[in-house]
């Protein structure tokens, strides 16, 4: 049995330690000592970080009572004692995050009678699945109150009671198990069963902002963030904030207002390129009809678009494949490459545009598909598209031609 020293002080940044055993396991090594400062995980929280002699972890785990450690290299081969070192400052945002969780949780429970079934404590990312749904503005209330938690900085007592202490005073789901429970108590809040690392008051947890919710099956799933790790997200939130009220000369209070207004003002303007793109290509498509090939009563309309857009391509497309007795091969040079649109009305049923596209597309280089009314793709150079559109259409002229 290894001696949990993070368990008798949690504090407690580093020790000395004697090796009791090692092993490889998949190329690593393995390394059982007799005591150790290193937390090997649990109650949803992971394994600290740390090095053996300077050597790093690369993991921690608990079996059959021993702590195991994963070395990322071996240790000398004639090493009876190692110092083990913590990584500090991650155990420190960790315990944040665990006891963060414990007092969100907690005021769930205690103001709008939601259970927390499922937790996920990652060092940027975190989250509580509940048993039932919540609003915004619960959020809101749920994190306010939290935080006065926190203000309070209430002690958070470690307990080992018996079993029907537990049963009487826990609101959460009791471990079947012989063992003595580990009970992480927050005051009149908290009593709660873990095996986790939480800080020895609520004040060191510094802060919790509930990002966003979710819905999660029968439940609400609340993303959130606790100590240095909310702390670091709003820093980030505030730099980007102040590079936007620079951007539009405003103070934080009018910031909102005028972003709003400047989406207003963008919609706006997308429409009034809609329109203009629109009769654009009306005037563009009535031009290449009249000037369009007639083979067997079938339009054959080609034309090559240089320094377009995909867009622009398609609206094109779309006045000019608007009529049946019309085949429409159309090529764009575009800043990211070539894009191809082949085909006519969905309804015209005399023509196939695959055997002509797929030899365009081919000649590019591109990549791209469709059906026979309808191809479209797109190659990474537009270098060869003139040669590759009036291959296109030969074989479209070979194929309107076999129609007699």
């Amino acid at each position: 049995m290894t001696e949990k020293l993070y368990y008798e002080n949690l504090y407690q940044k580093e020790s000395d330690a004697h090796v009791v055993r090692r092993e490889t396991r998949d190329g690593k090594e393995l390394v059982v000592l007799d005591r150790t400062v290193l937390f090997p995980g649990g109650g949803g929280q992971p394994c600290d970080r740390g090095w053996l002699n300077e050597i790093p972890t690369e993991q921690v785990y608990e079996e059959n009572g021993e702590i195991i450690h994963v070395l990322s290299q071996p240790l000398p081969a004639d090493c009876e004692s190692v110092h083990v070192k913590l990584d500090w400052d991650y155990r420190f945002e960790m315990m944040q995050i665990h006891l963060g969780q414990h007092i969100l949780s907690a005021v769930f429970v205690r103001d709008f009678d939601r259970n927390t079934e499922s937790i996920h404590l990652e060092q940027n990312e975190q989250y509580i699945d509940l048993d039932g749904f919540v609003n915004e503005e619960a959020l809101a209330k749920a994190e306010a109150a939290s935080n006065e938690i926190i203000y309070d900085d209430i002690p958070v007592e470690i307990l080992y009671p018996s079993l029907e202490e537990i049963r009487r005073n826990s609101k959460r789901p009791i471990p079947e198990t012989d063992e003595a429970i580990r009970i992480v108590k927050i005051g009149d809040l908290d009593y709660t069963p873990c095996c986790g690392l939480q800080n020895g008051r609520t004040g060191e947890v510094g802060l919790i902002k509930i990002l966003h919710l979710d819905s999660h099956k029968t439940g609400s799933r609340i993303h959130f963030l606790c100590g240095r790790p909310a702390y670091r997200w709003l820093s980030a939130l505030y730099g980007q904030t102040s590079e936007l009220m620079k951007a539009f000369g405003c103070r934080q209070e009018d910031l909102n207002d005028r972003i709003l207004k400047q989406q207003a003002e963008v919609q706006e303007l997308k429409e009034q390129k809609k329109s203009l793109l629109g009769r654009l290509a009306s005037a563009e498509a009535s031009a290449m009809v009249s000037g369009a090939q007639q083979i067997n009563g079938i339009a054959l309309i080609q034309k090559v678009l240089k320094d377009t857009t995909q867009d622009e391509v398609r609206q094109l497309f779309e006045q000019l494949a608007a009529e049946k007795g019309r085949v429409v091969l159309l090529g764009g040079s575009t800043k990211d490459g070539a894009f191809l649109l082949f085909g006519c009305h969905k309804s015209e049923k005399r023509v196939d545009v695959r055997k002509a596209f797929q030899a365009a597309i081919a000649a590019l280089d591109g990549k791209g598909g469709g059906s026979a009314c309808r191809a479209q793709g797109f190659a990474p150079s537009a270098a060869a598209l003139e040669q590759a559109m009036a291959e296109a259409a030969r074989i479209m002229q070979e194929q309107l031609q076999a129609l007699a």
